[in-house]
């Protein structure tokens, strides 16, 4: 048995095929295209370029050694934000929620599943107030369907496709983990899922802010701004902060928090 180190173009390969991606998926993903990922696992291009190198790694959601022998074989010289000496990744989980934490603003981590990984008492409190909970380990997906929800928002399809894309941009690389197939059994039961997932494509790219309306007997309408980031290190982890583009919103979440909010948002 050989004891060599595999090519760049087998380990792209194997990696893509674990995932159960395609060659356009992961372009999509890495934004190039899907012949030159087919260059790239055949070996006519020796090695893609730095950057790409580093969107393909993303796009795969490596992570630790495995990032940096992905890079290595990329021909990149690993750079130090890239493998964090002396911190492992439960410290850097522990960063990440001691920073929502400290917000004022809802905030809420979670992962390509959208699945609620930590959020402080102002998400908590927000999410009660629009009528559906936040509940540790569900899905966000689960909320922009609920019945209670969606009666808040009264563009309410048009939010659900764009939340839709964005699902299925973040997730694409779990399309064949039993998760994801246990997930969307249970959503499909919720009203219109399954008419809606037939019909929306892929976010080609990251949203990072998106604008929502919402509806509330006691405030009337009231927009918020939805801010997603994503950790270097870390592409598994999403942090979703809401904050206020109205007066109305502004109100709501200074009644969830006594902290005074900045009034020039």
């Amino acid at each position: 048995m050989s004891n060599e180190e595999p090519t760049f173009a087998a380990l792209l390969s194997g990696l893509r095929e674990r995932q159960s991606l395609s060659q356009g998926a992961l372009a999509r993903l890495a934004r190039c295209t899907r012949p030159y990922i087919g260059q790239l696992e055949r070996g006519e291009r020796q090695r893609p370029s730095e950057r790409l190198a580093r969107q393909l790694a993303d796009a795969l959601h490596l992570q630790g050694q495995d990032r940096l022998a992905f890079l290595v074989a990329a021909g990149c010289a690993p750079l130090a934000p890239e493998t964090p000496l002396n911190v492992e990744e439960p410290v850097l989980n522990r960063y990440a929620r001691a920073l929502v934490k400290g917000s004022v603003y809802p905030g809420v981590l979670h992962d390509s599943q959208w699945s609620v990984l930590y959020a402080n008492a102002a998400a908590y409190g927000l999410f009660r107030e629009l009528g559906d909970p936040l509940v540790p380990g569900e899905s966000l997906l689960g909320q922009v369907f609920s019945p209670h929800y969606r009666s808040r928002i009264p563009d309410w399809e048009a939010w659900a496709r764009a939340m839709l894309a964005q699902f299925k941009r973040d997730g694409a690389h779990l399309s064949g983990a039993a998760e994801r197939q246990q997930l969307l059994t249970r959503l499909r039961a919720l009203p219109d899922f399954a008419r809606l997932w037939k019909n929306v494509e892929a976010a080609g790219d990251p949203t990072p802010t998106m604008p929502i309306e919402f509806v509330l007997p006691d405030l009337g309408p009231f927009r918020l701004e939805v801010i997603r980031l994503t950790f270097v290190g870390l592409p598994e982890l999403w942090h979703v902060s809401f904050l206020p583009a109205d007066e109305g919103a502004r109100r709501l979440l200074q009644r969830l928090h006594p902290q005074q909010l900045q009034p020039d948002w």
